[in-house]
This record gives structure tokens, sequence and C-alpha cells, in this order.
């Protein structure tokens, strides 16, 4: 922090098994940032961030906290989306103001970091999962999962009770790797078992394998219901293939509100073209991430510190990103609460495009 420049720390999974679905993720943050600057920066401050690769390893998240930190001097970090509990008791212990995407247990347990969303927490579930499930007519379940981390094993365990609190059985139960895993061996598990859904951590590169393997066996789908793929890039690569498959987001879909993206999308065309394709959750969460990042800013005065930015960020009560979350979100409070209201999208037949469905956003009850 200098009385002209702000320099901030970009972590994220470039690169390892996390990097699909991070694809996009330094593009909105680019793109957040340069806006800002473009529109005078924060308190005359401009932003500029150095970032680093943690290649989905929580070892290596800590030694790039470490060097953002100690050797690049930054004021905070903005991180996505996988191994962040690498480094999470170092940044609480040095007070450094996190914001990002919050797919792990740390994210609810530091009060430096900050998210719009937690996908999972220690205790507790939510219904939301088994109410989606049911209704599309599942009655038998497959969770199939990319082992990944421990905050993975525990999305997993809150999935599966939600499907069992609503009458959907979990009959089969998954680690899979796109490289080493015989799809075609489990689709005949499935067909035998009469799964009807499959839910679970799954990125496209295994959907890729997974979806056709089902298929070729005669597994009778009602949904395949996953938390990561709503990418327009995928479409053009894989749109046949994932036809039918529904995923979940903690934003607005482009498709249900494109007046609330013209901001983003006209600062990701003039400051990350090469970003060929923005209509991505990559580059949402890098957006929202470096959002939350220039709000704290703002809410920390014109003197900031590290923490009158934890500080004030903490008393929003209204972040909306302007109106790119279906409902703003109170900041004191959505602290250690599992985000259970989201909307689901799903690939059309021809795989062509996302289609939203209703009602939107769907929201569950809390699951003790």
């Amino acid at each position: 922090m200098t009385s002209t420049e702000v320099k901030a720390g970009l972590l994220y999974s470039s690169s390892g098994p996390g990097a699909s679905p991070a694809h996009g993720f330094r593009s909105g943050v680019q793109a957040r940032f340069e806006l800002a600057n473009a529109e005078g920066g924060v308190n005359g401050r401009k932003l500029t961030y150095v970032w680093r690769d943690d290649a989905t390893d929580p070892t290596l998240n800590l030694v790039g906290a470490r060097q953002l930190v100690e050797d690049e001097k930054v004021f905070g970090i903005m991180q996505g989306l996988q191994v962040a509990g690498g480094s999470a008791q170092y940044l609480g212990d040095q007070g450094i103001p996190v914001t990002g995407f919050a797919g792990e247990t740390v994210w609810a347990q530091h009060q430096n970091m900050f998210s719009w969303h937690y996908y999972t927490v220690e205790k507790g579930s939510s219904t939301v999962w088994g109410d989606f499930a049911s209704s599309r007519g599942g009655t038998r379940a497959a969770m199939v999962d990319m082992a990944l981390s421990d905050s993975t094993r525990k999305y997993h365990q809150q999935v599966v009770e939600s499907l069992r609190r609503t009458g959907v059985s979990v009959d089969m139960e998954y680690e899979v790797t796109a490289s080493t895993t015989s799809f075609e061996t489990l689709a005949r598990q499935m067909k035998a078992a009469r799964i009807d859904t499959i839910a679970g951590a799954l990125f496209p590169d295994v959907l890729a394998k997974l979806i056709p393997a089902v298929r070729a066996a005669g597994v009778d789908l009602k949904t395949v219901l996953v938390p990561a793929g709503y990418d327009q890039t995928l479409l053009r690569q894989l749109g046949p293939t994932l036809a039918g498959v529904v995923v979940y987001v903690s934003f607005v879909p482009f498709e249900q509100n494109a007046q609330a993206y013209t901001r983003m999308l006209s600062a990701m065309s003039t400051y990350a073209p090469e970003n060929q394709s923005p209509t991505q959750e990559g580059a949402v969460f890098g957006w929202l991430s470096a959002d939350m990042f220039v709000r704290g800013l703002r809410e920390a005065g014109p003197c900031p510190t590290q923490q009158s930015f934890i500080g004030g960020l903490r008393k929003v009560h209204d972040y909306s990103a302007d109106g790119l979350l279906p409902r703003p979100i109170d900041l004191t409070t959505n602290f250690e609460q599992l985000g259970d209201c989201f909307t689901f999208v799903q690939v059309s037949d021809d795989g062509s495009r996302f289609v939203p469905l209703e009602p939107s956003p769907r929201c569950g009850k809390p699951i003790t």
C-alpha cells in the first residue's frame, strides 16, 4: 500500500486437477481491477496484482501465499478454487484479507476470509440437492467424486445427507480420476443397481468420459447434478456429450439477466481480450473475488489498513456485486453459514446452450 497504489495477490489453480473450473478466473480479476482503475481507482489508488499458481496442491498454496506476502508485500489476496486450506491458517495469523471462492470449510473458520457463498461447512447440510433430484423423479443415486481434498469429502457427505433426507437412496459411492478409472465398468455397475441419479464433485474432463459410458450401458438417468461446468467453451467442445447435465451456480446465469452482465462483459472485452469466452463460471468467480476486494478497500476508508479492510467488509449488509448475485448478501451473517440457494441450469438436448430452470433461485432447508 502506497499513496498511489494497492498491490494485491492472486493465488489460484492455473494447473493441476482443479484447473478446469478455474479457467477464466484470472481474466475476471484482471477485468475488474482495470475497470476500477479506469474509474479512478479506489480513493485515488491504482489497483495492481501479482499472481501464483498453486497447481491444486495445498503445499504449493502455502508456498505461493508466503511468496505473495513476504516477498511481494501484497496488501491482501484473492483465492480460488480448491486448496485455500493450505494457506488459510498462515494468512489468518498474518491478518491478511482474503476474498474468493469458498469451496472449502476453512473459509467459514477465519474472519479474514470473505466469499459470496460458502459451499461447505464442518457440520450440517441442506435439502437443496435432494429436493432437486426428487423433483426430477430420482430415487437411487450414485455419488461420483474426484479425490481432491478433505473438503471434497465433506461436500460429498453434505450431498449424501441431502439426498437421503429427501427420500433418494444413495446406493453407490465412487472416487474417480479421468485417467485411471474404467468408466465402462462403473456404468455397468450403475445399470445393475438401477441408478437413476448421479451427483458429486465432478469436473468436465471426468463427465466427458462418464456420460458416454453411462449412455452406452443403457442407464436410465433422471438427472446428472454437478457443481462445475457452466462454461460456453465446454459446450463448443463437448456440448452433445453433456446434453441434459444440470449445473448449479451461486450467481445469476448469463441467460437469465443479460443486463446484469453488461458491465462485466464490456470490461472483459476491453481489459481481458485474451479470454475469447467470458461467459464462463471461472471468469465470474474471478470477477466476484476482485469485486469483493474492491468493496473491502472502499469500506476501509481513505487510509486503509488490513484490519480496517476486514472490519469494514464484515459490516456490509447488502453485497450484491451490482446484480450478479440472486439476492443481496449480508456479510455479517453469511459467515459460517452453508450457502443453500442456487440457480440450476441444464445443458439443452442438442448441447448448444444452457437453460436456466425455474424456480430461480432454488433454496433448501437446513439439515442439522
